[in-house]
């Protein structure tokens, strides 16, 4: 047990490393080290660096088990850490939101490449965390940006980051599979300009995948937010296009992440429904991910 053996550092890490090699890779159990030192025991990473003959004291090392503890019972460390870094933005992350992913992180950035500068209307569909809406908020100081979310708990959650990192991001209960309800909440929002951004990361997996996913994933996000219909993997996908299309300005433009596998369905899912120029591009695991259309 950590702790128990020795309070050397060496030892210390050792253990630590051995009680979590079959969970983790190296690298990630070599940054949520770093993070504990950093994080629970004010450790400076510039002090770090020259700890070899550090000696942990006992409530140190019971700091250390207990978060051991937690991450063999599959808690995800950032609910342990109770923040995620998004984007540049450290985002409160608990279990009533997804854990923002770095796929989303890359679609965030494709947004803000294509649109530097431009004074924008921005929506977020299936806002979650809030960690699309937020870093869009950041990144177009002079936009107007928004976030649909079904779940309450979800919209506390990225009320309370929006608070905390001051960004004027309004959150909305809609339900996107409700089509009068969907309707009317996007007649309201644009009584006063059509919408130039919609970006949507929705529930893309279909329960068939369910017994193959992560257990930690399985245990501590929430479902409604993951998974959809076997006979319906595109649901999302479809009401989601087909209600914002007459609210989208000019030359407005639609960005989804997506199932990888799903990815050339949703394209020609957009195409039969009147969008243009419809591109698509890798994650950094070479994956197809996302999407990009033209209205």
């Amino acid at each position: 047990m950590i702790g128990e053996k020795s309070s050397d550092f060496k030892d210390q890490k050792d253990l630590f490393k051995e009680a979590l090699a079959s969970d983790f890779s190296m690298s990630e159990i070599q940054q949520i080290w770093r993070q504990i030192l950093t994080h629970f025991l004010s450790i400076s990473p510039i002090e770090q660096i020259a700890m070899g003959d550090h000696q942990f004291s006992l409530q140190e090392s019971k700091i250390i088990e207990r978060i051991v503890e937690r991450l063999q019972n599959k808690e995800p460390f950032q609910h342990i850490l109770g923040e995620v870094e998004f984007y540049g933005l450290e985002l409160k992350s608990d279990g009533r939101a997804l854990i923002p992913r770095p796929e989303t992180e890359e679609l965030v950035n494709w947004i803000v490449e294509d649109n530097k500068g431009l004074p924008l209307k921005i929506l977020d569909i299936c806002s979650g965390s809030g960690c699309i809406s937020l870093s869009l908020s950041q990144a177009f100081q002079e936009a107007q940006v928004w976030g649909y979310e079904l779940s309450k708990e979800a919209i506390e959650l990225s009320e309370e980051n929006a608070l905390a990192l001051k960004l004027p991001v309004e959150y909305k209960c809609v339900n996107v599979l409700e089509d009068e309800q969907f309707t009317s909440a996007l007649k309201n929002q644009t009584k006063l300009g059509l919408l130039d951004i919609v970006v949507s990361n929705p529930p893309y997996i279909p329960y068939c995948e369910k017994d193959s996913m992560d257990a930690v994933v399985l245990k501590h996000e929430p479902e409604m937010a993951l998974f959809v219909p076997n006979d319906e993997p595109l649901l999302f996908y479809r009401k989601i296009a087909e209600g914002i299309l007459p609210f989208l300005s000019t030359c407005g433009v639609l960005y989804f992440e997506c199932h990888y596998l799903q990815l050339e369905n949703t394209r020609n899912l957009l195409l039969e429904l009147g969008f243009k120029n419809v591109e698509k591009r890798k994650d950094l695991q070479g994956k197809w991910r996302m999407l990009k259309a033209q209205k």
